[in-house]
């Protein structure tokens, strides 16, 4: 490809970027990607020297099958859909943006020797005295909004390095990214209380990295204020997790329920979560019962059903749904007369 020069606004500011093809052994892999935090902060266990190899690792491994799947993708079109974003470096270059896929065509290219494709990748390069903020902004946006998006455990952490480490502020994050201040709020502290609380005693366990999504939903006021408030704290929510108590994401939320029922707080304070679910589902069938939580759905689909609705159903414009009405009340009829016997 014939060499560009585009004009592009990186953090407010005007900046000149070359667009080029760079030879792969050129390149040097970006230890402050976040897809490498975990691994280097949890797992490989390793100062600030840490090798290029350790970073194929963490890229590789922090989550084999999307490597796997954007590697397929990569060797049928014979290419990426978009440039690499690298910083030159005493004659060499600095991924900024595109660790993945470069080691990917490193890997085609031990693959196809003799194609000469994966021996150089197209690349947007950066100035030489571009800022750490304008390297931050493209990790940041490249990711958000990119061709293979991080988790979002690796979005919130860096969030969470440029809030606390970067210093930037609230304003700015919301400027940049376009998420919700509350957003950015709850998956900087989600991401803080896995980090600290969570991964030093539950990273060796196998997905201890995709439970993020539960540290999000405890973030919750409600659920928050209730742990306050009958002297709960994060280490037990922690416990809960790593020890499977708490099946899914969206079990967190039952803690709210939880916290209504004395019992169900009781037993949550000495025997745990997945105890104080079961003596819940004793008020609340549905807690439990995929059967009860369908009944609470069609009641609450029954109560909102509009007059209009309801009058095709009884005129018979809409025999499907009278049909299952007609079916619904004889089941119902006939546990109803068991019951009451």
């Amino acid at each position: 490809m014939n060499k560009a020069t585009l004009e592009i606004p990186i953090a407010g500011i005007p900046k000149k970027i070359d667009i080029d093809e760079i030879d792969i052994n050129k390149l040097i892999l970006d230890e402050e990607n976040p897809r490498i935090g975990y691994w280097k902060d949890n797992l490989l266990m390793v100062d600030d020297n840490i090798s290029q190899d350790d970073l194929v690792t963490a890229l590789k491994m922090t989550n084999i099958d999307d490597y796997n799947r954007l590697k397929r993708s990569i060797e049928s079109s014979e290419g990426i859909m978009q440039e690499i974003w690298v910083h030159p470096i005493g004659g060499k270059y600095k991924i900024v943006d595109g660790n993945t896929r470069s080691i990917i065509f490193m890997d085609l290219s031990r693959k196809y020797p003799h194609r000469q494709i994966y021996k150089k990748i197209r690349a947007k390069i950066l100035p030489k005295d571009i800022s750490e903020e304008g390297k931050n902004f493209i990790r940041l946006i490249a990711h958000l909004r990119g061709e293979n998006p991080w988790g979002a455990y690796e979005r919130a952490r860096m969030l969470y390095i440029l809030w606390n480490v970067r210093g930037q502020t609230d304003e700015e994050l919301v400027n940049k990214t376009r998420l919700s201040l509350n957003d950015i709020k709850k998956w900087r502290e989600a991401y803080k209380n896995m980090e600290k609380q969570f991964l030093p005693n539950y990273s060796h366990k196998l997905g201890a990295l995709n439970k993020f999504s539960y540290f999000v939903e405890y973030e919750n006021k409600k659920i928050k204020e209730g742990m306050k408030r009958n002297n709960l704290e994060i280490k037990h929510f922690c416990d809960w997790v790593g020890n499977d108590e708490i099946g899914k994401a969206q079990d967190v939320r039952l803690l709210q329920k939880i916290f209504e029922n004395e019992n169900a707080i009781q037993i949550l304070k000495e025997d745990g979560f997945s105890e104080a679910k079961k003596e819940l589902a004793f008020s609340i069938p549905s807690v439990s019962s995929p059967l009860f939580n369908n009944i609470e759905k069609v009641i609450i689909g029954l109560k909102n059903m509009t007059r209009s609705e309801e009058e095709n159903i009884i005129s018979g414009d809409e025999d499907g749904k009278r049909k299952l009405l007609i079916n619904l009340y004889d089941e119902l009829t006939k546990i109803i007369k068991r019951i009451r016997k």
